[in-house]
């Protein structure tokens, strides 16, 4: 006869009165490598003292864990282990839960539910790790922003500085080299000009100041222009649904620099020729593509995931969307996210 515990995802262990395992079911055997005769009957506590703790990464910890509950059988337990990989199992994240049988004819037991979270551990551990790389990034471009400020513009400042006090002692002390004086003036003048020009190349690295005023759809368009002229590529650029109609701030800036991204990653790796930048909207998602021509990489491989594109599967994580990347060598890349997105009814007149 069948074992109804059988048709559980989740690892079950029932442990009777005595602490000799009653029952297990097939999740459990396939996540400890264990064979359900090696465990019935058996006691438990040996079981885990002996040979259990054995395929658990921090294996002394899982012990003490689990037989605190054996010697006081009245709470509830919940941690997360890791399974090693071995013979007849695989690596895993578990989420072990167990409480004591309060009713039946196991009562005074306890059960054992252990569940299959690996993906979830997975992804926050690259969440974290992104995190980190992130802040690492953001740090290093503080400090470039920081150079630049100081090296190019503060130079400039105090050149001028330099010049406008010597102009005033001239013109006080000596009228004669006023107009030699005026040229210099007019140098500084040109350098104040070059100072505004750097100010607002940094501002638009900082944030693209098109955004705000035109709305995604224009800035994305004139991203669409800047890329194609600075690079050379044929790039073409389609928006559907989105015309004359505004997303909430941080949902257009992280759409911006998923595009922005993406074409920097193109522009640094893919030796493209063509690109196809797609923005749809249609209630309750907004879906994005951006698609290239270039030599393609393999995206199982996570050393060929740059730190953009870390990035910017975080940033759209951050927003409850999804990132998907399809790649072949030599067979160009699509990169497709999706961001849950509000109905939107603000056209502009």
């Amino acid at each position: 006869m069948e074992n109804i515990l059988d048709i559980l995802p989740v690892g079950v262990f029932i442990i009777d009165a005595n602490f000799h395992v009653a029952d297990v079911n097939s999740s459990l055997e396939d996540f400890f490598g264990i064979q359900k005769n090696a465990l019935l009957g058996k006691d438990k506590k040996k079981l885990v003292q002996e040979r259990i703790f054995k395929i658990f990464e921090n294996g002394d910890g899982f012990r003490k864990r689990v037989l605190a509950t054996y010697n006081d059988n009245t709470y509830i337990e919940r941690f997360i282990c890791h399974i090693l990989p071995g013979e007849n199992r695989q690596e895993r994240w578990l989420e072990h839960s167990s409480q004591p049988i309060q009713h039946g004819s196991f009562k005074g037991g306890r059960i054992e539910i252990y569940t299959d979270v690996t993906e979830r551990v997975l992804a926050e551990q690259e969440i974290k790790w992104i995190a980190t790389q992130s802040t690492q990034l953001q740090e290093k471009e503080m400090a470039r922003i920081a150079s630049n400020l100081h090296d190019g513009l503060g130079q400039s400042i105090l050149a001028i500085r330099f010049t406008l006090e010597h102009l005033h002692e001239s013109l006080k002390n000596n009228p004669a080299t006023a107009e030699r004086d005026i040229q210099e003036l007019r140098k500084s003048i040109s350098w104040v000009e070059d100072m505004g020009d750097e100010i607002r190349n940094i501002s638009s690295e900082l944030m693209p100041s098109m955004l705000g005023p035109f709305g995604l759809d224009a800035t994305l368009a004139w991203l669409k222009d800047q890329y194609a002229s600075l690079y050379n590529l044929n790039i073409q650029y389609q928006s559907f649904g989105l015309r004359d109609k505004r997303l909430p701030e941080n949902l257009e800036v992280a759409i911006f620099r998923v595009f922005q991204e993406g074409l920097n990653n193109i522009v640094k790796h893919a030796s493209a020729q063509c690109v196809d930048l797609k923005m749809v909207y249609s209630h309750p998602k907004i879906i994005i593509t951006i698609t290239d021509d270039g030599k393609g990489f393999d995206p199982e491989n996570q050393n060929d995931l740059g730190i953009g594109l870390r990035l910017m599967k975080r940033r759209v994580l951050e927003l409850n969307g999804t990132l998907k990347i399809t790649s072949e060598n030599h067979r160009g890349t699509t990169i497709r996210a999706e961001f849950p997105a509000p109905e939107l009814n603000n056209e502009k007149n």
